[in-house]
């Protein structure tokens, strides 16, 4: 993988999109599809596996769907929120964690072919809470957990999103370990820091590990790739980060292909704990059923045309230029609707995030990236 420095500047999105889009496989999410392969490979066995996920309920009429979207049309496909969160604690799966990963996994019901949309944490828009306030999405999760998450994507984003999964760092520490280690490339300027988030990842988990002394191919057990996974420190910072995300991943799903049943139920005892979701059994069931008929077709990155700033109360954000253009360009993605015309309501937020910003609107590509 790529490891090569680049600039980063709020010019020429389109160019660099190639580089952005690798943020979208954050490894949280792909632990949760991971995850649900797994139901689909024991669903045969056992239905008791399932009850070891953590039920949440939602209130569906406060989920901020906004009147005139493009309902006929989504009802076509099953769209899920997935919500990646460093929990520091592992029964601690709701509000008071900011999500650190927020992705939209987006399925069609005739086709079985999946999108993913991974919403960068940092997207400036309109947290739908009693007095709305512009910040980053991921604070949304930690003021209100996934029922403010939600409604947050859907008011801004012209969705009618109504389930959720969230999973936090422990789950893939374990499922490693379970697999017996995996093997990874690791770089001399990866060392040192690799070592550093060796030791935050004990403090987090609890799971002791060596740490890591010679670069190269090396097998990693869950404590030491989990860490690999977090290096952000090096090269292009968070979008290595991804990089290094997606590999681990990416070795993951090799390696449980050709595990035994034992392994795959070791997994799912590990796992299933350190998941949170709305999905009833009925519907994980209905889901698992047509596992091996899904095609991850490609995933992308949102927002697609942004100027990162850094805001004077708020941080460094990304600012979508502008989130109506954003939006029509996503729903041409997810739902295959050229032109679609935002609601009045997204209309209305991005001229808040407009003014406030002073970022207009910008020319967008949208480059998919194939799910390797």
């Amino acid at each position: 993988m790529s490891k090569n420095n680049k600039k980063n500047t709020g010019k020429g999105n389109s160019k660099r999109s190639e580089s952005v889009l690798k943020w979208v496989l954050a490894f949280f999410i792909e632990i949760i599809i991971f995850a649900v392969m797994l139901v689909g490979y024991w669903i045969y066995y056992t239905d008791s596996k399932i009850e070891k996920i953590n039920k949440v309920e939602i209130d569906e009429e406060d989920l901020a769907i906004n009147e005139g979207i493009n309902e006929e049309v989504q009802q076509q496909y099953k769209t899920i929120a997935i919500f990646g969160i460093d929990s520091r604690d592992v029964t601690n799966l709701g509000e008071g964690n900011r999500s650190d990963s927020i992705m939209i996994v987006n399925i069609n019901n005739d086709t079985k072919e999946v999108k993913i949309v991974s919403v960068y944490r940092d997207t400036f828009l309109e947290v739908e809470s009693e007095s709305p306030i512009t910040t980053k999405v991921n604070a949304a999760y930690a003021y209100g957990g996934p029922q403010l998450a939600i409604k947050t994507l859907n008011a801004n984003l012209d969705l009618q999103i109504t389930d959720f999964v969230t999973v936090n760092f422990l789950g893939l520490t374990k499922a490693i370990d379970d697999l017996g280690g995996i093997t990874v490339h690791v770089e001399d300027n990866e060392l040192p820091v690799l070592n550093m988030a060796i030791a935050e990842q004990i403090s987090v988990t609890g799971i002791y590990s060596d740490g890591v002394f010679t670069t190269g191919d090396l097998l990693l057990n869950g404590t030491q790739a989990t860490a690999y996974a977090r290096i952000r420190s090096t090269d292009q910072g968070d979008i290595t980060r991804t990089e290094r995300q997606r590999d681990v991943l990416s070795k993951m799903f090799q390696k449980a292909k050709s595990s035994d049943i034992s392994t795959i139920d070791n997994i799912i005892d590990d796992v299933f704990p350190e998941i949170a979701t709305s999905l009833t059994e009925d519907e994980i069931k209905e889901l698992a059923k047509s596992i091996f008929d899904y095609k991850i077709v490609d995933t992308v990155g949102f927002p697609f045309a942004y100027t990162p700033m850094t805001h004077e109360t708020k941080g460094a954000i990304l600012v979508p230029a502008n989130l109506s253009a954003n939006v029509s360009a996503l729903h041409g993605y997810l739902f295959n609707e050229t032109g679609y015309v935002p609601t009045v309501n997204v209309q209305n937020i991005s001229a808040v995030i407009s003014g406030e910003t002073g970022v207009g609107e910008q020319p967008i590509t949208v480059v998919p990236q194939s799910f390797q």
